[in-house]
């Protein structure tokens, strides 16, 4: 799970946002869901979660944390 911006053109959709997205599912555990830091930072203490944190991982787009 990703937050950051992406294209939308003729119904498809792509930009740096939806890349991220993709390496991030990739990284996810089978049933489980890998958030960017971004997403981590915007949910704080909002709710009642755990995250294990990964730390900086990089690709040909980089992810943090």
């Amino acid at each position: 799970m990703n937050l950051d911006d992406v294209i939308v053109e003729e119904g498809d959709i792509h930009g740096d946002g939806v890349n991220v997205a993709a390496r991030l599912e990739a990284l996810a555990e089978t049933g489980g869901i890998c958030v960017s830091g971004t997403v981590r930072d915007h949910i704080g203490e909002r709710l009642d979660l755990i995250f294990d944190d990964l730390g900086t991982q990089t690709s040909k787009t980089s992810l943090a944390r």
